[in-house]
C-alpha cells in the first residue's frame, strides 16, 4: 500500500511538473553611475493567463524598472503571453543607465527604447542609456517579442525626407538648376526635412552620392530607398 501512494505521489508530481511549461523568462537589472539598481523578472508560461506578479514597493526607492500592470508596478511579471507589456522607469538622476540581462531561458524578448532602438533580452547583454533625473516615464520601454524594424537610411516620403545613420556626414539638397535650399555640413544620427513648400524634381547629395528625388505636395506616399 506505502509503495502505490509513493507511486501516486510521484506521479501527481510529474505532471505538475510537466504543467509547467515556461517559454520565456529573463532578469533584467537596471543600474545608475549613481550606484542604485532594480530588478525585473520576466516569466512568460502556459500557465499564466493575464498579466500578474509581485508589486513591487516605491518606498524609499530611488531607481526602478518594472512591468506596468494597470497602476501596479511589478518586479516579478508573469503572462501566458509577454508581446506587449509595458515598462515603467524610475531615475534619480540625470545620468547614463546600464540594463544588463541574466537567466534567460526560451525564446528571446526585446525591450523597446521608444522607436528608436530595441534590445534583445540575451544571456549576458548589457545595454547602456542616458534619462533625465527625477522621472517617472511609463512609456519609453515595452518589452516586445520582436525587435524593432530598422529605419531605411534614406527615404522620402510624403515629401518628408529622412536620413538615419549617416552622423557626421555632409548633404546637400538642390533643385536640378543648381539652386540649393539644404546645405548641412555633419549631419545628426536621425536628419528630416519637409519640402512641402517646394515643388519640382529636387538633388540629395548625401556625402558625395546624388540621389534623385521628386517632390510635389500633392502626392503622398512617394518613397525612395535606395
Amino acid at each position: 500500500m506505502k509503495k502505490i501512494v509513493m507511486m501516486l505521489l510521484g506521479i501527481a508530481a510529474t505532471i505538475n511538473v510537466m504543467a509547467v511549461t515556461y517559454t520565456a523568462k529573463a532578469i533584467v537589472t537596471l543600474t545608475s553611475t549613481s550606484g542604485f539598481s532594480c530588478q525585473l523578472t520576466l516569466r512568460q508560461s502556459n500557465d499564466y493567463a493575464a498579466l500578474d506578479g509581485s508589486e513591487l514597493s516605491m518606498i524609499g526607492r530611488k531607481i526602478a524598472l518594472y512591468a506596468v500592470n494597470g497602476t501596479t508596478p511589478l518586479q516579478i511579471a508573469k503572462a501566458a503571453d509577454l508581446s506587449d507589456v509595458k515598462l515603467g522607469l524610475m531615475t534619480d538622476a540625470s545620468t547614463d543607465y546600464t540594463i544588463t540581462v541574466s537567466s534567460v531561458e526560451g525564446e528571446t524578448l526585446y525591450i523597446w527604447d521608444g522607436t528608436s532602438a530595441s534590445y534583445a533580452l540575451t544571456e549576458g547583454a548589457v545595454y547602456n542609456f542616458t534619462a533625465t533625473a527625477d522621472q517617472t516615464d511609463e512609456a519609453r520601454f515595452a518589452i516586445k517579442k520582436t525587435p524593432l524594424p530598422t529605419a531605411p537610411e534614406f527615404c522620402f516620403r510624403n515629401n518628408e525626407l529622412t536620413v538615419n545613420g549617416h552622423a557626421g556626414e555632409s548633404l546637400v539638397i538642390a533643385s536640378k538648376e543648381g539652386l540649393e535650399i539644404e546645405n548641412v555640413a555633419s549631419l545628426p544620427a536621425t536628419y528630416s526635412k519637409n519640402l512641402s513648400a517646394y515643388n519640382g524634381r529636387y538633388i540629395v547629395t548625401l556625402n558625395s552620392v546624388a540621389y534623385q528625388i521628386d517632390v510635389n505636395p500633392a502626392v503622398t506616399e512617394v518613397v525612395v530607398v535606395p
